[in-house]
């Protein structure tokens, strides 16, 4: 039996040349290969990139247009025939508060009178005023200044505003929107984009606001994008003509009339244009990757839809040449393969003989050892030279093969299932699902828990490991066996399904999951009671198959889990945006707890038997830098879900029991005042709570007697044990337990009786509708019995006339709250008297929480 190197060592000659080929060869299509997937990458996180920074350059501009016509419409501006008041306005817009959107070229409101007033940007941060009103005979006149004194340096004869494109479709429409693109009818006539949104006073039409971008801030938007790439870009719009490129190359002719790419004066974007004009790329509503020669360069291409929901529908188009891909490669790449088709050449013909059969079984093994990466464990080696070496060689690998075989099965059960339950893991899902076509009929149901952190936190670990897998034992029993179940987080589960769905039938199937919620699981003697929400998505299956639907699913299930009812969630398109928006709130929320933005209202409590106040509930405000006073009903739902819920309630608490005992002691309060504060369960169930309380008290000296915390009643059944066991460790300090929004929860009047309250508090869903119908009055009754029988207070709120307030001191209710007293204020602005005034409006009701 020969050796190998002995074998080898006779044709060693041949066989190098014949490598030197292979590998030139292989590395030529390994070249084309890899210059194609970079190509793909590298314009994709071009356009991306650009996409993304557009959104930013187009989206400040149009939010400051909305927020232009809001203030217009609240603070009712427009006051015609004089103007003087709007033209501060928009020049304190233009000048100070937007100045640092430096794109807006004119901020301006036309009215249906057809009057006009705007301020238009000019160089070295001059503006100019343009106005028609009566003071310039109905004329559009443009002073070389920001006011009505400067001199005239423009003047337009019968301008006519209600006929401008920037007016006209977005008034019929009532609708916020952009533009199409077109000229100026100033003395510059430049091309320009607008943002426009309708003024809308008592339903009615007053007018429009715009803000102009011309399109030459595109230019240079995209001149300076393509600072940081290597090629060229330009953006057309929805009938294939030029809007803007980064070579700073005219998009109109010397006729003012606008271009289509293939006849741009960059020879680039031309040959690129009369591709896609050739090829109609631009009606596709997909992202479309192409080449093209042009100068005997190879040019790679991309063109992407940039849409959006306020009428922009343009395309993105990325070019770079192949030597800014590569460099000097390509031309390298060719000398080697030349000097390797030359030196293989001669030895491929002598030496191909020979080595075929002494590699004969070497290429088997390693044929076999590819398929080893499909799963296919058999290895056939055909008879050839039989050589020592290679003899041991296949043994070694048949030998491999088998302990692979054996550590892929095990390594494949651990990645594809979930270690806890056994039900599939999120791989496990997509790789069961990676063989469906797109366009198959199917439906996902993703189940979330809520607040399981903080019920993990307090059973422990191992107790929360067990209740998953109770959740998904009950899965398990009620589910179909069609049904997919699989564990795709910590607290989430999905269900798949391979068959058409209705809308109802759909439904149904959440449903059907939600319903396993409403018993209670039993750990470790504990009977914990959890809350759950469904997102939706069915259909058919989209191109990016279940990754794309478990996305979507997710983004339907946060938007569950934001409200009570209902208990699932379809999933919109319009929610991607919502979630977008929620990530920069978050990130908003985290800096106004770093910042203290919070701040303290007060809103009193009346004590109907005297008819005066004798406590106040403490409320958040938050008032944030950039957004203006934010409702509570935006950001509490986000707190909760992401924990900050706890930083916030423990600063309002604080901040509240400080101002009270500062009230107390200066004698405006009465020294048995009482201070509610809304107490998230969230609050409660954390570590060290108590500790936490006391020293609150102990720092602010706010005696104990003076504090209730009000809870809400849905919140407290999802652990009803835990929960009572530690509102009676709060009640031993001396503080007060309110028990907030009675009647809407789900408890029973067994539970009741084990949990520890001074008050329950009635919610305004029944005091809105007591004095309409005799049952919602008997509800209020049936309240205040059960206080009465439990010792306990009652409070009415939401009181909003003084017919409420009189039926329920009929009743036997002991306080109210509400509009009709008063609306909560900040201490500044707070007072101890009963207002009473009638008539009162509900233009804060959005920020009662």
């Amino acid at each position: 039996m020969l050796t190998l190197r002995t074998a080898v060592m006779l044709p060693f000659t041949m066989v190098l040349l014949l490598t030197v080929g292979v590998i030139a060869i292989a590395q030529h299509n390994s070249y084309e290969r890899m210059l194609a997937e970079v190509s793909n990458k590298l314009l994709s996180s071009y356009t991306k990139n650009i996409s993304n920074d557009l959104n930013l350059f187009l989206g400040d501009p149009f939010k400051t247009n909305k927020t232009l016509a809001d203030s217009i419409q609240r603070h009712r501006l427009y006051q015609p025939p004089t103007l003087t008041v709007l033209e501060g306005y928009l020049f304190d817009a233009i000048s100070s508060l937007y100045i640092s959107q430096k794109q807006i070229n004119t901020i301006a409101f036309a009215s249906e009178e057809k009057f006009f007033v705007g301020y238009r940007k000019e160089k070295n941060q001059q503006y100019s005023l343009l106005l028609k009103d009566q003071r310039t005979a109905n004329d559009l006149y443009i002073f070389d200044g920001n006011s009505y004194h400067h001199p005239t340096s423009h003047k337009i004869k019968n301008y006519n505003p209600v006929e401008r494109p920037w007016y006209r479709p977005f008034a019929q429409k009532r609708q916020a929107g952009w533009s199409d693109v077109y000229t100026n009818m100033d003395e510059n006539q430049t091309l320009t984009i607008s943002a426009a949104s309708p003024v809308m006073q008592n339903n009615r039409l007053i007018g429009v606001t715009v803000t102009d971008i011309n399109l030459s801030h595109i230019n240079k938007f995209l001149a300076n994008e393509a600072r940081s790439t290597t090629g060229t870009t330009y953006i057309l719009d929805d009938k294939g003509l030029l809007i803007a490129t980064s070579v700073n190359q005219k998009v109109v002719s010397n006729t003012f009339k606008r271009l289509p790419p293939s006849e741009s004066a960059s020879s680039v974007v031309a040959a690129s244009g009369q591709y896609i004009q050739d090829r109609q790329l631009n009606t596709l509503s997909r992202s479309t990757v192409f080449s093209f020669s042009h100068n005997n360069t190879r040019y790679f291409s991309r063109i992407t839809p940039y849409q959006d929901e306020y009428n922009l529908n343009w395309s993105i188009v990325v070019t770079t040449a192949e030597t800014d891909l590569l460099g000097q490669l390509p031309q390298q790449q060719m000398m080697g393969l030349i000097a390797a088709l030359i030196l293989g050449g001669g030895g491929l013909l002598i030496g191909l003989s020979v080595l075929g059969r002494i590699t004969r079984p070497i290429t088997d093994i390693a044929e076999a050892s590819k398929k080893l990466t499909e799963s296919n464990w058999d290895i056939p080696v055909r008879e050839g030279i039989s050589l020592k070496e290679t003899q041991q060689l296949v043994s070694s690998i048949k030998s491999m093969s088998h302990r692979l075989q054996q550590s892929f099965t095990s390594l494949r059960k651990h990645v594809l299932f979930d270690n806890l339950t056994g039900l599939l893991s999120q791989q496990g899902l997509v790789d069961s699902t990676s063989k469906l076509r797109s366009g198959t009929d199917a439906g996902l149901v993703l189940i979330g828990l809520k607040s399981f952190r903080n019920i993990n936190d307090s059973l422990g670990h191992i107790n929360g490991d067990q209740l998953l897998v109770q959740i998904a034992t009950r899965f398990e029993q009620v589910m179909s066996n069609h049904i997919q179940l699989s564990r795709l987080s910590r607290d989430e589960f999905a269900l798949f399904s391979q068959q058409s769905f209705t809308t109802e039938q759909i439904e149904q199937l959440a449903k059907r999951a939600l319903e396993i919620f409403h018993r209670p699981f039993v750990i470790d003697g504990i009977d914990v009671m959890l809350r759950a929400r469904a997102g939706i998505v069915n259909g058919a299956l989209p191109e990016s198959g279940i990754n794309g639907w478990l996305r979507n699913a997710s983004l339907a299930l946060s938007e569950a889990k934001q409200h009570e009812h209902p208990l699932h969630c379809h999933y919109q398109p319009s929610m991607m945006t919502t979630s977008i928006e929620q990530t920069r709130l978050t990130a908003d929320l985290k800096r106004a707890i770093d910042n203290h933005e919070f701040e303290v209202y007060y809103q009193p409590i009346i004590d109907l038997h005297h008819n005066k106040a004798c406590g106040a509930e403490a409320l958040v405000r938050w008032h944030s830098p950039t957004r203006g006073l934010v409702p509570p009903n935006d950001f509490i739902p986000l707190a909760e879900d992401s924990g900050m819920i706890i930083e916030i309630g423990h600063q309002i608490l604080h901040q509240a029991c400080m101002q009270t005992y500062d009230q107390i002691q200066k004698g405006h309060w009465p020294t048995d005042f009482l201070l509610h504060v809304n107490l998230s369960v969230c609050q409660l169930l954390q570590t060290g709570f108590l500790a936490q309380l006391e020293t609150v008290l102990a720092e602010t000296k706010l005696p104990a007697k003076n504090l209730t915390l009000e809870v809400t009643e849905s919140r407290l059944v999802t652990q009803p044990l835990l929960t009572t066991q530690i509102l009676k460790e709060i009640q031993s300090l001396g503080i007060h337990i309110a028990i907030d929004d009675f009647g809407t929860g789900y408890s029973s009047l067994a539970y009741l009786n084990q949990l520890p309250f001074n008050s329950l508090k009635i919610d305004r869903s029944f005091i809105n509708q007591m004095m309409v119908t005799e049952n919602y009055s008997a509800i209020v009754t049936a309240v205040i019995s059960i206080a009465h029988n439990f010792q306990a207070d009652t409070v009415a709120e939401g009181v909003e006339t003084a017919e409420q307030a009189t039926k329920l001191k009929q009743l036997g209710c002991r306080y109210a709250q509400g509009f009709y007293y008063a609306q909560p204020k900040p201490m500044s602005e707070w007072s101890t008297e009963t207002v009473n005034k009638s008539g009162k409006t509900h233009q804060l009701a959005e920020y009662q929480a």
